[in-house]
C-alpha cells in the first residue's frame, strides 16, 4: 500500500518537474522574441532614409532659391542698373538740361566710386573727349572722386604741355585739395615759370595749405606776395587769398591793406574775405572797411562782403549805424 502511495506520488511529482520546465521554456522563449532585434532591412531603410534628409532639403532649399532669383530676375520693376557707356550717351544726348545733367553727373560718380572699371573707363573718356561741354561733366565728376587714378590724371594734365590742358589739371587739383610734397612742388615750379594768366590763377587757387617746415612756407609767401602785383587781377586775387593762409607771420596785414585799394573789384573783395579769414581785427583796417560801405561808388558784391566781414569787428555807435543802414539795403537787394 506504502509502495502504491509513493508511486503515485513520485508520478506526480515527475509530472509538475517536466510541467515547470515546459513552463519555463515558453517563458523564456518569449522573451528572447521579444528581445530580437528588429527586421534587419527595415532599420537599413530607416538609416538610409535619415542620410539622405539632409542632402533631399538642401536640393529643396536650392531648389526653392533658384525659383525666386528666376522670379526676381523676370520682375520687370527691377531695373539693372545702367553701365557707364549707357549713362554716358544719355549725357551727351542732355548736355543742354542742367538738371538732368546734375543727375547723370550724380550716377556717372556713384557707379565710379562703386567700380573700379568704371573709373578706368571716365578716364579714358577724358583723355579722348574733344567736346568742351562733356570735359567738363567729366572734370566736375573725377574731381569729386578721391582715388589714385584721378590725381595721376590731374598730376599729368597740370605738368602738359597745352596751356588749356594745365588749367584744367590744376582745376581737377584744386577740388582734391591733395596734401603731397609731389603735388606742392609741380606748383610752386608753376607760379615760378607759368606766362599763362588763367593757368597761372588756377595754380595759386590749387595750393593747399598745410603745415610745412619753416624755409619751405617763406619761399611760399614769397612767390605769392610776388604775384599779389602780377598784372592779372585773377592772379592777383588768388594770391591775395592764399597769402592770408600761408602768411603765419603776422607781416600779411599791410599786403591787404593795400589790396583793398585795388583797382579791379575782383581784387578788392578778395581781400575784404583774406582779412575776414586771417583774424586781423585792427582799427586802420576797420577804417578801410567802414570806407567801402560808404563809398557810392563801390560794387555790391564787395559792399555785401565787407559787410560779412565787419561782423567779426567790434563797432562804434556811428559804425553801427552805417553798418545798419547798409544792412538793409542789402537786405533789399537780396530780396528782390
Amino acid at each position: 500500500m506504502h509502495a502504491l502511495g509513493d508511486g503515485f506520488m513520485n508520478g506526480i511529482s515527475t509530472s509538475v518537474f517536466f510541467s515547470g520546465m515546459a513552463c519555463s521554456f515558453a517563458v523564456g522563449f518569449v522573451l528572447a522574441w521579444q528581445l530580437q532585434p528588429a527586421d534587419p532591412i527595415p532599420q537599413q531603410l530607416a538609416a538610409d532614409a535619415a542620410r539622405s534628409a539632409p542632402v533631399a532639403n538642401d536640393a529643396t532649399s536650392l531648389s526653392q532659391f533658384g525659383a525666386v532669383w528666376s522670379q526676381a530676375g523676370a520682375n520687370p520693376n527691377i531695373a539693372p542698373k545702367p553701365t557707364v557707356d549707357e549713362l554716358w550717351a544719355q549725357g551727351k544726348a542732355a548736355k543742354d538740361s542742367h538738371q538732368l545733367t546734375a543727375d547723370l553727373q550724380e550716377q556717372l560718380r556713384e557707379t565710379a566710386q562703386a567700380d573700379p572699371a568704371a573709373l578706368r573707363n571716365l578716364v579714358q573718356r577724358f583723355d579722348t573727349e574733344r567736346d568742351p561741354k562733356a570735359r567738363e561733366m567729366l572734370k566736375a565728376v573725377l574731381s569729386s572722386i578721391q582715388a589714385p587714378e584721378v590725381l595721376a590724371l590731374s598730376t599729368r594734365l597740370a605738368a602738359s604741355g597745352d596751356p588749356a590742358q594745365r588749367q584744367e589739371g590744376f582745376a581737377m587739383l584744386m577740388q582734391l585739395s591733395p596734401n603731397s610734397p609731389e603735388v606742392r612742388n609741380l606748383v610752386k615750379q608753376t607760379l615760378a615759370t607759368e606766362q599763362s594768366p588763367a593757368v597761372l590763377s588756377q595754380a595759386v587757387a590749387a595750393l593747399t595749405p598745410t603745415v610745412v617746415a619753416s624755409t619751405e612756407a617763406e619761399a611760399i609767401v614769397a612767390q605769392l606776395d610776388l604775384l599779389a602785383k602780377h598784372a592779372d587781377p585773377s592772379v592777383r586775387s588768388q594770391s591775395i587769398l592764399q597769402l592770408a593762409q600761408w602768411d603765419k607771420t603776422g607781416q600779411v596785414e599791410g599786403r591787404l591793406s593795400q589790396a583793398l585799394h585795388d583797382q579791379a573789384p575782383q581784387v578788392r573783395n578778395a581781400a575784404v574775405a583774406a582779412i575776414g579769414e586771417s583774424g586781423i581785427r585792427s582799427d586802420g583796417v576797420k577804417a578801410t572797411l567802414m570806407g567801402i560801405l560808404g563809398n557810392p561808388n563801390e560794387s555790391t558784391q564787395v559792399k555785401d562782403q565787407a559787410l560779412h566781414t565787419l561782423e567779426r569787428f567790434s563797432l562804434s555807435k556811428e559804425e553801427y549805424a552805417l553798418y545798419s543802414r547798409e544792412r538793409a539795403e542789402a537786405d533789399k537787394r537780396f530780396k528782390q
